[in-house]
Order: structure tokens, then sequence, then C-alpha cells
């Protein structure tokens, strides 16, 4: 969104001040970002350095610094809440009636309660409000870009484009035709601040079927609902007529809070492990990070809740395109169920073969070229020779 500040003298702030809240709270959500991924790689390399039972002294003191850090610019930050907050809360005031703006009143209250909680913790510090004032800072980062988005408005949105009645009819008949062909190219899809699902599309010209135009289409685009809005030559002129996109949902509105992972070694490790085995052991272990024993965390159980929350999220798209996919990705969880159990039954014969390399598979030299006659993996055992079969005379 382009920012368009107000002439008129209310109590939002004036535009300088407007300017300032702005910058500090773009600069307090980039550095809350570095300092999160600067912290996440010193602590995987403390981890891979050292160990993990020997880390755990070195990860707190990662993380003491990383929200000693990130308090000082959540403090930077704070005196330019209330700014924020009375822009944002004025930029709604002008919206389009939408389904979404009952919640945005809500996520903007959420920042000002987490606003004055986090003042409160900092003027009297204790034991217990660390944790506090960490989550006030985690939604203030989290949520930076959608008060800025609302924060930058002056005015209200501009509306989108929209078509003569007879033109209208003419190119959705056209795209409804040629979505259900299957020639139609999606190019890009966005919410405006109406709530509409506008879509990008490439469809044949109807007036010069050997070229191609876009269309700005509204609404799910393999219902009947679809409707054409604006027809132009090139994807960059449409593009240039959408109305701005607005902050997209969640797929856990409620917030999603999985149980810890645990320390399951990367399947590049595992490989490595397998490719260096001498015991059938140490492949049966290998496997047992892949396959599901119901003990811990494993590979295919976590590809199972991916497969889960792709299919949640494609359900949640509320398209038709959504619903089809989201099926398949649950019978892909059925297949990934099938191969799990396989693999438990690969995992319990490595361990009942009590198997070891013979020790002639030795590895090759890496300094000295061995004599051609030297081999370090012997050939293969030579099968049983058949007789010459002797044509039989007629």
């Amino acid at each position: 969104m382009t920012r368009r500040h107000s002439t008129s003298g209310d109590s939002i702030g004036s535009p300088p001040a407007a300017d300032a809240a702005i910058d500090a709270l773009t600069t307090y959500a980039t550095r809350y970002a570095e300092l999160k991924a600067r912290a996440d790689k010193a602590a995987r390399q403390a981890r891979h350095g050292i160990g993990w039972p020997d880390c755990i002294a070195v990860e707190r003191k990662i993380e003491a610094e990383r929200h000693r850090e990130q308090t000082e610019a959540f403090a930077e930050l704070l005196p330019h809440t209330t700014v924020l907050i009375d822009r944002a809360r004025a930029a709604l005031q002008f919206q389009p009636p939408a389904r979404h703006l009952a919640g945005w009143g809500l996520l903007v209250d959420d920042l000002e309660a987490a606003a004055d909680l986090a003042r409160d913790r900092l003027a009297h510090q204790t034991s217990d409000g660390a944790t506090a004032l960490r989550q006030c800072q985690v939604t203030w980062a989290e949520r930076a870009r959608f008060l800025k988005d609302l924060a930058v408005q002056d005015a209200p949105p501009l509306p989108g484009p929209e078509l003569p009645a007879a033109e209208e009819a003419r190119w959705t008949a056209h795209a409804q035709d040629i979505r259900r062909r299957h020639m139609m190219y999606l190019y890009e899809s966005r919410y405006d601040a109406a709530g509409r699902q506008l879509t990008v599309v490439g469809v044949p010209n109807l007036d010069d079927p050997i070229d191609d135009c876009a269309l700005i289409v509204a609404g799910d685009v393999d219902s009947n609902t679809m409707r054409a809005l604006g027809r132009y030559d090139t994807y960059d002129q449409a593009l240039a007529a959408l109305p701005p996109p607005i902050q997209p949902g969640v797929l856990h509105p409620r917030g999603r809070f999985p149980q810890g992972a645990g320390a399951i070694p990367a399947l590049a490790d595992l490989i490595e492990d397998v490719a260096g085995a001498t015991q059938s052991q140490t492949v049966a272990e290998a496997i047992g990070h892949v396959a599901s024993d119901g003990t811990g965390p494993c590979h295919l159980a976590q590809l199972s809740d991916l497969l889960g929350e792709c299919a949640n999220f494609a359900l949640a798209t509320e398209t038709v395109a959504g619903r089809d996919l989201s099926v398949r990705l649950r019978e892909l969880i059925v297949q990934t169920d099938l191969l799990d159990r396989q693999l438990r039954q690969a995992l319990v014969a490595f361990e009942d073969t009590i198997a070891v390399l013979p020790p002639h598979r030795t590895p090759q030299p890496r300094h000295i070229k061995p004599p051609p006659a030297v081999r370090t993996i012997p050939p293969p055992a030579p099968t049983q020779a058949t007789p010459p079969r002797v044509p039989r005379r007629l």
C-alpha cells in the first residue's frame, strides 16, 4: 500500500509522527527477525560442535542474549505504539464492509493490550514477567505488517475495476468456458479490502483468437460465481489495475502449539550413517528414525503431519481446487501410513539378521593406486554354468 497523509488536523497524529512510528515499527520487525535468525544459527552450530547433551548451557546463554536485545529493540518501539494503534483504528472506520473487519478490530485491540502489558512489565520487572514480555514482543513482531498496512492509510481504499454489464457477461462466460477446457493460465491471486478474491488470469482473446489477453476475475475460478471485472492486453496492465492486497488469513486462527519434535537426525545424516555402516543394527537404527515405533518422533510421522497441514491449508482456501487437492493429500497420508508399516517390518528384519559386512570389502586406498591385480571388492560369485544347448537334428 502507498502512504497517503491526511491534511486534516485530527487526533491521529501529524504526518511526521506517523512516519516516525511506521519507520520504528518496520525497524523493530526487521531487527526481531534478524536476532532470532542469528540465535537459531548459533544454537545449531553449538549442537553440531559440542553435541546435544553439552550444549544446553550454551543455548540458554544464546537465548538470554537474544531476549535481552529483543527487549531493547521493543523498548524503542513502545513510545510509537499509541500513534500506530490510533491510525489503525482510524483506517478501519473507512474500510468497506467485509467479513474480516471484526477480526481486524480484535487484532488492533490485542496489539494495544500487548503494548500496555509490556510497559507494565518493563516498569515493574519481575521474574515471572519475562515470559509475558516476550509474548508481547512476539505479538508485535508477527503482526507488524498487518498494523503497518492499516497505519499507512489516510483514505478509503480505491475501488476495483468494473466492466459494463454486457461486457462483463460476455467475458465471464468466455472465462468459465476456457477454465472448463483447462486453457486458463493463473497469474496472481489476492483479496481486496472488500474481501473479494481477485485473480489475474490469461485467456485467449475473444476479439482476436490467435492472441491472448489478461482478465481480472472475482471469486473462485472453478465455480459458477466467478465473474470478469476487467479485460487488459497484457499482464502488467492487469496487475496495475488490481486493488492493493490486504493481509491474508492464517491456517490456525486460535494458534498452534505443536509438541516439540525432539532431536531427529536429518535424512542426509542417516544416509551417511548407512553408507558408513558395518553392522545391520546401524541400518535398523537409521530406519527407526524414519519409521514410527510409537516411542518417539520420526520422519514419516512428521511427513504425515506435514501432509495433513497441507491438506488443511488447501481446504481452508475455500475453493473447488483446494477441496480436490485436500482429498488427494489425504490419500497420500494413507500411502505414507502403509509405507511406515512396511519400513517397520524392514526394521525388524534388519534387527533379526545380526549381520556384519564381510572383511574382504576393504576400503579403496586414498593416497596410492592399487596394483591392477588387487581387488578391494571381490567379483560376484559365478553362477552355475549350464551346458550349451545342442540343436536337435530333425
